[in-house]
Formats: structure tokens, C-alpha cells, sequence
């Protein structure tokens, strides 16, 4: 088997796996949207989705089940805490297999008569459409930010709501926290100009985010 052979194999096998990563994503983010949907729903009608959330529970398990709201609402911020964490994998798998995918295919053309093998890199870039630019901002912006906004809101009426501090509450807390560093942290990893302005114009930022990468590293 030749080099090139090789080479096409190895690119099928990678292409295979970052299309499975896609759907995946797609799967991850569908869901993330429903139960951001209702946090949304728990913030402007609290009793109407914890009737909603019960049913659903109920009809799945055909058991008639009495959940607490205490419950229910941590439930739903263990819920967004591991699907944001599945759909931020997998969308940071796929965002770093199109450059590979790009240099496979430039090997690849470099080795065949045409060189002609550009699919997934210079081919898909060239002429981009504008309005799949802002798809891309709507899913690696938009979307982040408004997540983030609905989990803040959401976690201070809990405080607002709640009379005194439970156990309940500062799990709860804790989970956010781990959202909005989780959503922070995704936000400027796939933003490369944004976070390249930032730690350009705010040396303390490099700083810290030099320092989070050996502390991370070391984890």
C-alpha cells in the first residue's frame, strides 16, 4: 500500500468520524435548547412547566411519581450542565478536524495527477455564503450569550424566591457557576479574533489564560 492509499484511508476514516461528530452536535444542541427553553419557562411560569415536567415524567415511567420543585429544578440544571458539556465537545472535535481535513487533503492533492482534492478545506471557504456566515454566528454567539443571560436570570429569582439558603440552592448555584464558565470558556475558544483582541489589549488576560493552560494541563 502506497503512501497515497494511506493517506485516503486515513481522510475517509477522519471525515467518517467528524460527520458523526455532527450529528452528535446537532442531536446535543436540540436538546440544549429545550431545556434552556424550559429554564425560560421556569422563569415566566413556574407552576405551568413544573406541571409540564411532571407529566413528562410520569407518561415516560407510566408510574405516577411526586417530585418536589426543589428537585426538579436541579435536575434541569444537572441536565444542561452535561449536554452543554457533550455539545461543546463535540463542536470543538469538529472545529478542529477542518483543519486537519484541509492539510489531509492538500497532502492528498499534492500526491494525484488533477490536484484537485479540496472538499473540506479551500473549496468549502472560497466564496463563503454570507448568510452561512451568520448561521455561524448564531450558533457560536448568539446562542452562548443568550444561554447565559437565561441561567444568570434563572439562578437569581431562585435566590429572590428562595427564604433561606438549602442545600438545594447552592447546588444549584454551583451548577450555574459551572455553566457560565463552561459557556465563557467555549465562548473565546472558537472566537480566535475576539480572544486574540482581548489578550492583545489586556495583558492580564494572556496572563491568566497562560496560567489556566498549565494549571488545566497539569489536572
Amino acid at each position: 500500500m502506497d503512501i497515497l492509499d494511506v493517506l485516503y484511508d486515513h481522510y475517509k476514516e477522519t471525515f467518517s468520524l467528524s460527520k458523526e461528530a455532527q450529528g452528535r452536535r446537532n442531536k446535543s444542541f436540540v436538546i440544549l435548547c429545550v431545556l434552556e427553553a424550559v429554564s425560560f419557562l421556569l422563569l415566566i411560569r413556574p407552576e405551568m412547566a413544573f406541571e409540564l415536567i411532571l407529566k413528562g415524567i410520569n407518561k415516560d415511567i407510566e408510574t405516577p411519581l411526586q417530585l418536589s420543585n426543589t428537585i426538579i429544578q436541579t435536575l434541569i440544571w444537572l441536565l444542561i450542565v452535561y449536554v452543554m458539556i457533550r455539545y461543546i465537545q463535540d463542536m470543538l472535535y469538529i472545529e478542529r478536524q477542518y483543519t486537519y481535513l484541509d492539510k489531509l487533503e492538500k497532502e492528498i492533492s499534492n500526491l494525484t495527477i488533477s490536484g484537485i482534492f479540496s472538499r473540506e478545506g479551500e473549496n468549502y471557504q472560497r466564496n463563503y455564503p454570507m448568510v452561512l456566515n451568520f448561521i455561524d454566528l448564531f450558533y457560536k454567539m448568539l446562542m452562548p450569550i443568550l444561554f447565559a443571560l437565561i441561567n444568570i436570570v434563572r439562578i437569581h429569582e431562585e435566590w429572590i424566591l428562595s427564604q433561606e439558603s438549602t442545600i438545594a440552592l447552592v447546588c444549584d448555584t454551583i451548577l450555574c457557576v459551572a455553566i457560565i464558565v463552561i459557556d465563557w470558556f467555549y465562548f473565546f475558544e472558537v472566537h480566535t479574533k475576539i480572544t486574540g483582541f482581548c489578550k492583545s489589549h489586556l495583558p492580564f488576560i494572556n496572563s491568566i489564560a497562560n496560567g489556566l493552560r498549565k494549571v488545566l494541563k497539569e489536572v
